[in-house]
């Protein structure tokens, strides 16, 4: 019996050192984040060394933003489709890139900057292109697709 109950000590004290530890968000950190994104959905935080990120749905936009102590957003990353992708860029794109599909972005705001990465695949490749807020193009990748 003694042995039972050592060998139950030993797990749930292997259990509760394996059990990583939750992050410690400030306060305002959480205040700004449910002033700015009230309708977020599946909430998760995570923590860093320099910040927090706090990673969830809006609408049909996954994003991650990230804040620092004092509650200042520093940066937003949010991945979405075409159909989010603001009226210019998208029309830019359709010339420059005519036939080619538009796969998904990713748009990263911080105070310095707002920035696209746009992928789009035709029937032999994937392209890799920069866009900038006023829809200035620069192709970065190329790619032949393998999924052909």
């Amino acid at each position: 019996m003694k042995k039972v109950l050592l060998a139950a000590a030993l797990f749930a004290g292997l259990f509760a050192a394996a059990t990583p530890a939750l992050p410690v968000i400030s306060e305002k950190a959480i205040k700004a984040f449910n002033e700015t994104f009230a309708s977020a959905k599946d909430v998760s935080w995570h923590e860093y060394t320099d910040y927090v990120q706090v990673n969830f749905r809006q609408d049909l936009v996954q994003v991650r933003a990230q804040y620092d102590e004092e509650g200042r957003l520093l940066r937003t990353i949010r991945y979405y489709g075409e159909t989010q992708l603001m009226p210019n860029i998208v029309a830019k794109l359709k010339k420059k890139y005519a036939g080619k599909e538009i796969t998904g972005v990713t748009e990263t705001s911080s105070d310095e900057e707002v920035s696209f990465v746009i992928n789009l695949k035709d029937n032999d490749n994937w392209y890799i292109v920069k866009s900038d807020i006023l829809g200035s193009l620069q192709q970065t990748e190329k790619f032949k697709r393998a999924d052909k």
